[in-house]
């Protein structure tokens, strides 16, 4: 019984090794198989940073920074300095750059958009949503951040709207843009208020909050600038829900299907 007892043991070792065997051999030929993938996307955007339209049109200030193979052009991903990511197509002569237009295919998907819904996904975990403004309407289930401009006309037309909807946590970044001179000094007035949700919802209904500045104030809009940047905010409204998904502009119907849980 003793020595059926240590067969046993036995061949249950030889098991386990085998099965250990077989997992790094596993992982083995997945490593090997995915290197001539890497080596071959590698290759193709070198490929795609050579042809002639690329090197003759491009800035400095766009990068290149994916490319891939649809049968008779090149899709191209490509990212500003201060902006998020754009797709556009090339041909394979090199000779043109389509730029602003939409592939579709034969199931009428439009494929342009797709892509670009995919490239600027945000996890929405690295958010540092602390250095935000917070409002909570009931039982805030719906998370979602607003990029915002005080002096915009649809971002306070979207503020107005969200006040209307419930069940949502709203995280407020500001980006005050150039094209509005009292942005800046009014985005720190608010910051710099006692009571800085009191003081925007003056700020968003065109009234006027006493002039400050302070240090606390100037940091967090710093702090807030780096997630813009980081984010890639190209204007604003920026919505990005909870599943990293971004609402470019006052997109009504869209936020209210996000936040009716569609």
């Amino acid at each position: 019984m003793r020595s059926n007892l240590v067969l046993d043991a036995f061949c249950s070792r030889i098991n386990d090794e085998r099965g250990v065997m077989k997992r790094r051999l596993l992982v083995l030929v997945l490593a090997i198989l995915m290197v001539p993938a890497i080596l071959l996307a590698d290759d193709l955007l070198e490929k795609a940073k050579n042809l002639p339209v690329v090197k003759g049109v491009f800035s400095p200030q766009v990068k290149l920074v994916g490319a891939k193979d649809l049968g008779d052009i090149y899709e191209l991903e490509v990212q500003r300095q201060e902006g998020g990511k754009h797709i556009i197509y090339a041909t394979k002569d090199g000779a043109y750059l389509i730029v602003g237009g939409n592939v579709l295919n034969k199931e009428k998907v439009n494929l342009t958009q797709v892509r670009e819904e995919e490239i600027n996904r945000v996890d929405f975990s690295t958010l540092p949503v602390r250095e935000a403004l917070k409002i909570t309407k009931g039982d805030g289930a719906k998370k979602l951040v607003m990029f915002a401009d005080v002096e915009c006309p649809y971002c306070k037309r979207a503020y107005d709207w969200l006040k209307t909807q419930n069940n949502y946590t709203l995280y407020i970044f500001f980006d005050p843009l150039n094209i509005h001179p009292q942005s800046n000094a009014k985005t720190l007035s608010i910051l710099c208020a006692k009571d800085r949700l009191a003081a925007l919802d003056k700020v968003m209904a065109g009234q006027e909050v006493a002039g400050s500045t302070c240090p606390a104030g100037t940091q967090l809009l710093a702090n807030q600038q780096t997630v813009v940047n980081r984010v890639g905010v190209d204007g604003t409204p920026l919505f990005i829900t909870g599943s990293g998904a971004r609402i470019v502009g006052l997109q009504i119907p869209q936020l209210q299907a996000y936040l009716n849980g569609k």
